[in-house]
Parts: structure tokens; sequence; C-alpha cells
């Protein structure tokens, strides 16, 4: 995932969309609750209104007397009620019973006319409902205006919305609580599936299986392909294991008959030419890269098959470094230099590892240092001791690798352009990879000041942390 994406959990979207859910809801609620009350007091104004317009039809004799008139609106108004209206270019005729102000029914009438519906609105701390209809009289059209007083209503209203405002978020909270123990209880079986896969991870071989019956339906599909995933990992390993121990077999006796009878024709070298014996050495020389390559493979197929039964333990990385030297030929054994960490007593640095894995890593690269470095040219052995890693590095003095080849030459057969003119299979440095990724650890090539490679073990380390000590190529 991108750098810039927010990674959060499922859970917490659960969480969020059942919190958003309940808060739309209140929402929506409390809109329609607003939409309800604003529908309430226009039917009653339009019901009001054409109520009194009915009057009005059944008392057209009235029209033309303004006392008449008067009365009838009089009758129809009430406390919190006024009716009134007026022909055109003449005065209004009103109820004396609600008093507004001349003001008050100047606004009410310009609200009216604007608009066709009923309208609210705000007058010195008052609310008020002002609905307008235009009828005919005697056949001169008449307007028609009646203005409520619903202060008590809008405040009712507003009691209500802080009520169910306050609800809602009450019932935000409290289905919170419920959702997140509610996910939480329901996410139990996928978090024991995800330390299981960690499990699976980490010793595929070793893991047990999964019951898919202690799981939900939904996840039952999930372990079926996990523990069959497991199978054919394990089927696969073991066929691995066979050939590993078939090519062994097979290749390897062939490959000792061989140079054993090279060996035996050389030591009747006395009765070949030079071009004869020149072949012969060729053939010797074939016959041990052939035997290497064929042990490199079998060493690196066993890594890859047992790199989970590795016998991790603390390990003093001085002695490790001596028993590596000691593995290697006698001829290479005196180029080795070996630098110790300033200020630090190396008897003291110990790493979490395997001592046959660190063994063999060191040796291969010790090998290639020695080969790829010039015949008169020491290597170097140093460490790099850091809080929580201690980094075994081997110098040479030879071509070096180029950065952009530094991935490459891990991988199988795999080989940097500088090594074209030196024997070698590409697997050792892929076996190494292998051996260190399995204890936890990481494999590293840098430049070396003044020409050549270091590469670096980088291997847990068991000791209190200690001052960082020089590379041995500063």
């Amino acid at each position: 995932m991108s750098a810039g994406v927010e990674q959060t959990s499922i859970r917490r979207r659960l969480q969020r969309t059942a919190l958003l859910a309940v808060l739309l809801g209140y929402g929506v609620l409390l809109l329609v609750n607003v939409q309800l009350f604003k529908q309430q007091r226009q039917q009653r104004q339009l019901i009001t209104i054409q109520r009194a317009e009915r009057l009005l039809r059944s008392n057209v004799v009235v029209a033309g007397q303004p006392q008449q008139l008067q009365r009838l609106f009089s009758s129809f108004s009430s406390s919190n009620l006024m009716l009134w209206g007026h022909f055109a270019a003449q005065q209004s005729a009103d109820a004396a019973l609600m008093h507004p102000s001349a003001d008050l029914r100047q606004r009410a009438e310009q609200l009216a006319q604007h608009q066709s519906r009923p309208q609210l609105f705000r007058y010195r701390s008052s609310s008020y409902m002002i609905t307008s209809s235009v009828m005919t009289l005697n056949g001169n059209p008449f307007r028609l205006y009646l203005l409520e007083n619903v202060s008590s209503e809008v405040a009712l209203q507003r009691q209500l919305n802080a009520l169910l405002l306050l609800g809602a978020v009450l019932a935000a909270l409290l289905s919170a609580l419920l959702n997140r123990r509610g996910i939480d209880r329901a996410f139990q079986p996928l978090t024991r599936l995800g330390d299981s896969l960690k499990a699976f991870q980490s010793n595929p071989l070793q893991h047990q299986a999964i019951e898919p019956d202690q799981l939900p339906l939904e996840l039952k599909p999930l372990a079926f392909a996990v523990n069959d995933l497991r199978d054919r990992l394990a089927d696969s390993f073991e066929r691995q294991q066979q050939f590993a121990s078939s090519v062994s077999h097979e290749l390897r006796n062939p490959i000792t008959i061989i140079g054993g009878y090279n060996r035996r024709l050389m030591r009747h070298a006395d009765n070949l030419t030079d071009d004869q014996r020149r072949q012969l050495l060729i053939v010797g020389d074939e016959i041990r890269r052939l035997g290497q390559l064929l042990t490199d493979l079998v060493a690196i197929t066993r890594a890859e098959i047992s790199s989970q039964n590795l016998d991790c333990q603390p390990l003093c990385i001085a002695d490790l470094v001596q028993q590596a030297i000691a593995l290697v030929e006698p001829s290479a054994q005196s180029r080795i230099v070996v630098i110790p960490p300033e200020g630090v007593d190396s008897q003291s640095i110990e790493v979490f590892a395997d001592r046959d894995a660190v063994l063999q890593c060191l040796v291969h690269l010790i090998n290639n240092a020695c080969q790829y470095s010039p015949p008169a040219s020491p290597v170097e052995l140093g460490y790099l001791c850091q809080a929580e890693r201690v980094v075994l590095q081997v110098r040479d003095h030879g071509p070096g690798v180029l950065e952009e080849e530094r991935e490459l030459v891990f991988e199988h057969f795999r080989r940097g352009s500088n090594s074209a003119e030196s024997p070698g299979s590409g697997i050792g440095l892929a076996l190494v990879q292998t051996l260190i990724a399995s204890m936890g650890g990481s494999v590293s090539i840098d430049d070396a000041e003044a020409g050549g490679a270091v590469f670096g073990l980088a291997l847990r380390r068991c000791a209190s942390p200690a001052p960082q000590a020089h590379p041995p190529h500063h």
C-alpha cells in the first residue's frame, strides 16, 4: 500500500460505519420531525383561510358594510389568530383581538404578496405565520390575510428537536459501545485465523491444520484453502528432499569415479604429451567444478527445506570467525586478517543464530573473497556492532559488484558481470541469503575503499548494546 493511503483495520471501519449510520438515521429523523411541524402549521393555515373564504361567500351581503365585515372577522379571530382583508385601493377591515402593530401588518402583507404558501417569520422575538388568499366578492377582487402567532409551537418544536438531538448523541454513544463489543466478538475468529496464518508463514511444515468447524461460515473456505496449501507445501518439500537425496546419490558416485580415473591417469602422466596432460588438468578442474555445483545444489535445496528447523542459540562471534577460518583451505588461511572491533571485547559479543549455518555462510564468503582477490592481497574479516545487530563483514580486493547487480547475484545461477572470468556456479550467494534469512538476518553488499566489495552478514545480537565499531573498509 502506498504511503499516502491511510491504513486502517476492518474493525475500525465497521465501527465508524455503524456510528455514521446511527447519526445519519437520527439526522433523517430530526429532519422529518422539522418537516412534519412545518407541514402541520401550513396545513392548519390553509384549512383556516379556506373556512374564512367560505364564511365570506356565505355572507356576501356584508361585503359593502365595513362594520358588519369587521364584526364577521372578529367572530372568526381568536387571541393568537387575526383575520383581515380589503378590496383593491381600500383600507383593510380587521379584527381587534390580536391588535398587531402597523409594522407587523405591513411586513406580513409584504411576505404574503410574494409567496402563495404560508410563511413563517420572526418579529420582535415572536414567531408568526402569514397566509394570503385572493377571492372575488361582488365582482371585485378581495385579498384576505390570516396571521397567527405560533411562538409557543416553535418553542415546543425547538425543545423536541433538542431532546431528539440529545437522544441521538446518547444513542450514538450507546450504539458505538455495543457495536464495538459486537464487532470485537465477531472478529475473534478472524483474529485467531490471522494468528494461525502467522504461525503458518513462519513454519508451514509444523503448522497444525485449521479446524473449519470452529470458524464462521464466511471463514471456512479460507480455512480449507490454507489447509490445502499446507498439504501441497508439505508434499512439495518432501519431493524436493527426495530430489536432493537422489541427485546426491546418483550423481556423486559417477563424479567420484570419473575423478578417480582422472587422478590415476595423472599419476602416469610421464607417458603423456603436454597437450594430453593439459586436457587431463581441464577434466580435473571441470570435475571439481561439477562436484562443487552438485554440493551447492544439494545444500541450497536442503537449506530451503530445513530452514525452519535451524537450531538458533547464543553464539560467540569471535569463536564463529575462528572456526570458519579453520574450515577453509590452508592456502587461504594465511591471507585472512581479522580486525576486532574497537573498544569492545570480541569475546563478549554474542549473536542468536545456528552455528552450522553461520559457518557455512562465512566459508562461502571467504572462499569467494579469496577467489576474486589478487593472490597477494589479504581478505579482511571484521564486526560492526549495532544496538540490535552484529554485522560480520568480509572484504575482498577484487573487481567489486556493480550497484545495479547487487540484488541479482543472490538469485539462483546468477552472477555479476565482473565475475565472468572466474569459475563459479552462481549458487553460493543464493545459499548464503537463504540461510541468513532463515535466522532472521540479512545480507548486504557495499563498495570497499580503494576497490573491492564488502559482504555483510547481519545477525540478531544477544548481548547489551555496544558502541558502534569501525567496519574493516574504513
